[in-house]
């Protein structure tokens, strides 16, 4: 369960490690870390931030039913205890760590409820209508997931699903909140049953704690396993001493520090057998290790190409043969797959290869999903000693917050009509074929070193949608050969939107708005519609990209989106004249 193993390292990322092993023995880290000293990072407060380490107490919650008062209770009886009317379609309002790690589980592990369970973390109209298209009040359960109770996206769907159930709401929601919060005081106006967070655990590291087993135990899924699992990484992450190799989660750590001072700063993840893991991931390292001078860059691989690059690695979580043991890759596997295409060509006697442009891979052995709650623990843990070495608090989000103030202000003046957008974007109407070309590879051209490319769609996640940003995606990485990203607004904004403001400015952005439909959705008691809301996200998002002198192309869609992501995709693909 706990095995890392280096493949093809190359000699810089190998002294790099070995630095940071030394580094860390003469810390005496683990135990540092262990015993909350806030002086192992950068003694700013993170010792309040560490109740995911207790593993144990995440085996109780908390819950206010009405009409009962506030109760403890084992997280093996949430699923008796929070029982409704039947649902056939559960949604879980929530952005970033409060849902993520929720769809995770819903996606990867067996559910004893025969229902529909959708995470609703967007403010998109055309997305929203689908979540509820077909579902009558009477067969919908709701859970609102969110810490400080404010976040606008699941206030504003909480407020639309309150309005949609009317009498039924009291029996069909729930929310998970911290004390305290204006969600847990809007929930109780309703009658909705309230789960407690813990205030000392941020979002992205709640994935065992409430925001993870209230959903989980909704759908059916026996936390038991999960706790299990958990409680034995834990343990091995305890593991102190010289032999830093047996302790899973300082490993990581330690590998991830080494592969940002070594340049590797773009971690391409495969995760065969929990493919949503990418996600989960993704937020978790960029949001707790993307600011001041440090970058490391989750990469989805799915639909890339794997050639080798200085500045990546590439990370198989996961056993090939699914049931943890650490046995030697298949001929097929994704691990041999991958070292076979970075080795190619490369000749030798059979010994170690070590590719000149690059191609360590690091393989991660766990039973997956089985094991999914030792990988949120070994992550976080990982997560927290990279953050300790790399001298950042992994646990704050100072440039989150950024764009939303923008986006308030974008919002009030919507509110009174004079709200206009900001300047520099590009109309798809207004623009030719030859023209689009040339704005595309002009903005591709400024691709800077070590850089990578993040397309932002503030769009609708459906299929084609998805299909035709992907080919966008794979046709940015070959012009620019770099890394490429493609995260859907506002859900980026609660995670990766830390790395794109906060990092080093080596980011290349491609946002891409589109019309509301005509059929928008008004946002109760607010004045203005979900399309308004969305489009004031992207315009804050843009405008603090700027002011951090980011390089920004803002595309906005004015006519049928499907025909005008084709439009990109071509334009992306043109090869222009000198």
């Amino acid at each position: 369960m706990t095995a890392i193993e280096l493949l093809h390292a190359d000699p810089e990322l190998a002294a790099a490690l070995d630095r940071r092993r030394r580094e860390w023995r003469e810390a005496d880290g683990t135990a540092r870390l262990w015993s909350r000293d806030s002086s192992l990072w950068t003694d700013s407060g993170e010792a309040e931030w560490l109740g995911w380490l207790d593993v144990d107490r995440l085996g109780s919650v908390s819950v206010s039913k009405p009409p009962a008062d506030r109760v403890e209770m084992p997280a093996a009886d949430l699923a008796e205890h929070l029982a409704g009317p039947p649902f056939e379609r559960c949604l879980l309002l929530g952005m970033g760590g409060s849902a993520l790690g929720a769809d995770l589980l819903w996606r990867a592990l067996p559910r004893r409820v025969d229902a529909d369970c959708i995470v609703l973390d967007t403010t998109d109209p055309r997305e929203i209508a689908s979540a509820l298209d077909g579902a009558e009040p009477a067969a919908l359960r709701v859970i609102a997931a969110s810490k400080s109770g404010g976040t606008i996206e699941t206030r504003l769907a909480f407020e639309l699903l309150l309005d949609r159930l009317g009498d039924a709401a009291a029996a069909r929601t729930l929310a998970i909140t911290d004390p305290g919060s204006a969600l847990e005081e809007r929930a109780r106006a309703a009658g909705a049953t309230i789960v407690f967070g813990h205030a000392d655990i941020g979002g992205r590291f709640s994935a065992l704690s409430a925001f993870g087993a209230v959903p989980a135990a909704v759908a059916g899924i026996d936390p038991g396993p999960l706790l299990a699992s958990a409680r034995s990484m834990a343990a091995a992450c305890r593991r102190g001493g010289t032999d830093t190799e047996t302790n899973p989660g300082v490993e990581l750590g330690l590998l991830l520090a080494a592969a940002h001072d070594a340049g590797r700063d773009k971690l391409h993840l495969h995760a065969p057998g929990a493919a949503a893991m990418a996600a989960w991931v993704e937020q978790l390292i960029a949001e707790s290790l993307g600011k001041g001078d440090v970058l490391l860059l989750p990469v989805d691989t799915g639909g890339l190409p794997a050639e080798p690059r200085p500045d990546r690695l590439d990370i198989v979580l996961g056993s090939e043969a699914g049931n943890g043991e650490s046995a030697p890759p298949r001929p097929d596997g994704p691990v041999a797959r991958i070292a076979a295409e970075l080795a190619e060509d490369l000749g030798g006697d059979g010994g170690p290869a070590t590719p000149p442009q690059g191609g360590p891979v690091v393989r991660i052995a766990a039973r997956l999903p089985q094991d999914l709650g030792g990988e949120f623990f070994r992550w976080q843990f990982g997560a927290a000693v990279a953050g300790a070495l790399l001298g950042v608090n992994p646990f704050d989000q100072p440039d989150v917050e950024s764009s939303k103030v923008v986006t308030r202000r974008y919002v009030e003046r919507m509110k009174v009509g004079s709200a206009p957008e900001p300047g520099g974007v590009v109309r798809l109407s207004e623009v030719s074929a030859l023209g689009l070309a040339h704005l595309l590879g002009t903005h591709l051209a400024t691709f800077p070193e070590r850089g990578y490319a993040v397309i932002s769609a503030y769009l609708e996640r459906s299929s084609r949608n998805r299909d035709l940003l992907q080919a966008l995606r794979r046709r940015v990485a070959d012009v620019t050969g770099g890394a490429s990203v493609l995260g859907f607004g506002p859900s980026f904004l609660h995670s990766t939107g830390q790395a794109h403001k906060g990092a080093p400015n080596r980011g290349l952005f491609l946002q891409i708005t589109a019309e509301p439909p005509a059929a928008d959705i008004p946002a109760p008691g607010e004045g203005i519609t979900f399309g308004q809301v969305q489009l004031a996200q992207a315009w804050g998002d843009q405008e603090v990209l700027v002011e951090r002198d980011r390089r920004v192309l803002a595309v906005h869609i004015d006519g049928d989106v499907e025909q005008g992501l084709g439009r990109l995709v071509e334009a992306a693909g043109q090869e222009l004249a000198p």
